[in-house]
């Protein structure tokens, strides 16, 4: 089931504009794409039926109407529209201060595309209330708009139903909540940077994140890197000081366009009170185009309650990305499908990019015409149902004893011809630039252009993911593979790799982490998302689970790996999908970068299950070290942390882990929570993934068993 809320503040009182919109049958009257409405009446079970301007119609009947809270609720009975179990509910709220918020949502089931279903439900929502919003317009202020007025519009108009922040820009927080758009503070800019990150890699949607200059600014360099390399859009609107005081050392002062250009897209310095719309428009294009990335608009603060310019009524729409959909020539598709039909065994390595360019069908389609298996890297996990009989799961450097990576590899090096899509080449995701035979034909379907050929040398395929995968499925010829003998290697793979594995699955103690991933297996559901942290905790997500569902989504912030982003992500990912389970995996080291946002969650009703493998080491840093010289740092070793303390003095639900018995029962325990659940499991502190390192150094084979060391 899909959900859509959109809202807007008008000056009104509740009771004033409900006699204006609150008639079933008077939806025609204020809806700008309804030519004609005919109704029964408003009586519960009375059907209307609208005609739009563009000849469709539609049935509603009336479920429900309660005129004293001001809502009616309906279902749409006979549409156009590719949707079934169509459910709305239209409302006005009264804002206790002469004004009121109208609130239109939608539950429903999309039976086709749905990214284009939810956009096109979304902007007949976002419409209506619009001009909702534009007739009550003489009932506001009659004093002319501002500069935070005119961007708070602009950013209703492009959907936003909430902003990421603390409380500065002030006048700018102050303008979104008066429109309905909902502030919800983080406890530090770094983690904002993450929520905002998670939310768009999960919704499809352009998030906003606000700050002040200076320290806030700087605190958000480091998830602006990891969405620039990841490829996720945020539109961040930032305080500057006032215009007359730059260079003379302001409070919090600091060259804001040096701090930013290595890690955003885009940064702008609004210099005036003319053409804010041009500017915000023009920082969501540089978001949501191309490769998508951070993108920054800086209001001094002098502008912020200055009369703004010239005001144009806009009605274009940019927070849904990627904006545009490019593809390369038809003569190069066609190039490409003939390299594709001769090839003896053609290789799919699908990076995150399919994902950000929604093009997980097209993926599957183009993989079944073709018969070629499809492999992933850690963050195109999941491309395609991981149960499918082509797909490999991930690779990447999985690949030492124990890893189903080391069972997938030799098929991928033989392939004489590998496609990369939305693939970065980098080290981690070609273990180590091996994984591909000198001798295959690389072909590369990226947006950036840079990443094709960076470290293969590649027919190239710029432009994006989905419609570059359909021009090519639609240009395959025919092939003469043998689907049912590849499949077969596929199959005996997963067979070996389970095989290996199932020591380490047992009910032993400590726990393993194989086993709480296990536990974590069972409850991947269709619209389950799960985040990582960096380092093991992604390894171990992208290693032992596998999906079942082309809806389910795995994040990790595998864009720069940085610590401590697990627990954000996963908060953004609840927000986009706020009726589907989120479970976080991280590590007690990554996971003390983050903790206080455990307070953001239970504060703004965020239901996630937080998931930490408490083994009281470092373990990538010590285990690597040990691999590589023999010894490891001091850095190696943590100490004794209460994580389910930590949550229960949050507001959340917190429990530990010690015994694999209890397992199970804890997780349904924190999925009964109605709050932020914590679970501290006590795990293995020597087990490790099967990472290419070390095999070798800490891990071997011995007559089929897995022999991993463990690091004191």
């Amino acid at each position: 089931m899909t959900s859509l809320v959109e809202r807007t503040r008008v000056a009104k009182g509740a009771e004033t504009l409900w006699r204006m919109i609150g008639t079933f049958g008077g939806v025609g009257e204020w809806h700008p794409m309804l030519s004609k409405v005919t109704s029964e009446g408003e009586q519960k079970g009375s059907l209307r039926i609208a005609e739009t301007r563009d000849g469709s119609r539609q049935t509603e009947r009336l479920l429900e109407k309660r005129p004293g809270r001001h809502a009616y609720r309906y279902r749409m009975e006979k549409t156009a529209m590719p949707v079934r179990n169509y459910i709305a509910e239209l409302k006005v709220e009264d804002n206790g201060d002469e004004t009121s918020t109208v609130v239109w949502s939608a539950d429903f089931e999309p039976t086709a595309d749905k990214e284009k279903t939810v956009q096109a439900i979304r902007g007949f929502l976002r419409a209506g209330l619009d001009n909702i919003s534009t007739r009550c317009t003489a009932g506001m202020s009659n004093r002319p708009p501002t500069v935070v007025d005119v961007v708070a519009d602009g950013l209703v108009r492009h959907g936003v139903e909430f902003i990421l922040g603390q409380s500065v820009p002030t006048a700018l927080v102050l303008a979104c909540e008066d429109r309905g758009i909902r502030n919800i503070t983080y406890r530090e800019e770094n983690m904002g940077g993450a929520i905002a990150d998670g939310f768009a890699r999960a919704s499809g949607r352009v998030p906003v994140l606000i700050c002040q200059n200076g320290p806030a600014a700087a605190l958000a360099v480091a998830p602006f890197a990891e969405a620039m390399k990841a490829g996720t859009p945020i539109v961040a609107i930032m305080q500057e000081v006032d215009r007359s005081h730059i260079g003379k050392n302001a409070f919090q002062e600091y060259d804001h366009k040096a701090l930013f250009a290595p890690v955003t897209k885009w940064i702008h310095v609004i210099d005036s009170a003319d053409g804010i719309d041009d500017h915000l428009d023009r920082a969501f294009i540089a978001a949501a185009s191309g490769k998508p990335g951070p993108a920054v608009l800086m209001l001094p603060v002098d502008l912020h309650k200055a009369r703004a310019g010239k005001v144009v009524h806009r009605e274009t729409r940019l927070g849904n990305w990627p904006i545009d959909r490019p593809r390369p020539d038809d003569g190069v598709i066609v190039e490409a499908a003939k390299l594709i039909d001769n090839a003896r065994l053609p290789i799919i390595i699908a990076g995150g990019g399919v994902h950000n360019s929604g093009a997980g069908e097209a993926l599957l389609r183009f993989a079944e015409k073709a018969a070629a298996p499809v492999g992933t890297t850690s963050m195109g996990k999941g491309s395609i149902p991981e149960t499918h009989p082509l797909a490999m799961g991930v690779i990447g450097n999985l690949t030492g004893p124990g890893g189903l990576g080391r069972q997938t590899k030799p098929l991928v090096q033989e392939a004489d011809l590998v496609l990369l899509i939305g693939n970065r080449t980098n080290e981690d995701g070609t273990d180590g630039w091996s994984l591909i035979a000198d001798e295959a034909c690389v072909l590369h379907i990226d947006i950036d252009p840079q990443e094709i050929g960076r470290n293969y040398e590649a027919v190239r395929l710029l432009g994006d993911a989905r419609a570059t995968l359909d021009a090519l499925t639609d240009t395959l010829g025919s092939h003469t593979r043998d689907r049912s003998a590849i499949e077969g290697r596929i199959a005996s793979a997963w067979e070996s790799f389970e095989s290996e594995r199932a020591p380490f699955l047992a009910d032993s103690e400590p726990i393993r982490a194989e086993r709480v991933l296990a536990s974590i297996q069972k409850r991947l559901g269709p619209e389950t998302v799960i985040a990582a942290d960096a380092s093991y905790s992604s390894s171990w997500v992208a290693g032992q689970l596998r999906t079942r569902h082309a809806t389910t989504r795995v994040i990790s912030p595998r864009g720069l790996a940085g610590l401590g982003w697990g627990l954000p992500l996963a908060l953004g990912a609840k927000l986009a999908r706020p009726n589907g389970d989120v479970i976080v995996v991280v590590g007690d080291g990554g996971f003390a970068h983050g903790w206080a946002e455990m307070e953001t969650a239970v504060r703004i009703g965020i239901k996630v299950t937080v998931v930490v493998l408490n083994n009281g080491v470092l373990g990538y840093q010590k285990d690597a070290e040990m691999a590589k010289f023999g010894r490891y740092t001091a850095a190696g070793h943590l100490g004794h942390v209460d994580h389910a303390a930590i949550a229960h003095a949050c507001g959340g639900y917190g429990e530990r882990v010690e015994r694999v018995r209890d397992l199970d029962a804890a997780f349904d325990r924190a999925a009964e929570s109605d709050k932020l659940a914590l679970l501290d499991v006590l795990t293995h502190p020597g087990a490790h993934p099967p990472i290419a390192l070390y095999d070798g150094t800490l891990d071997r084979l011995e007559n089929g068993r897995v022999i991993q060391n463990p690091v004191p």
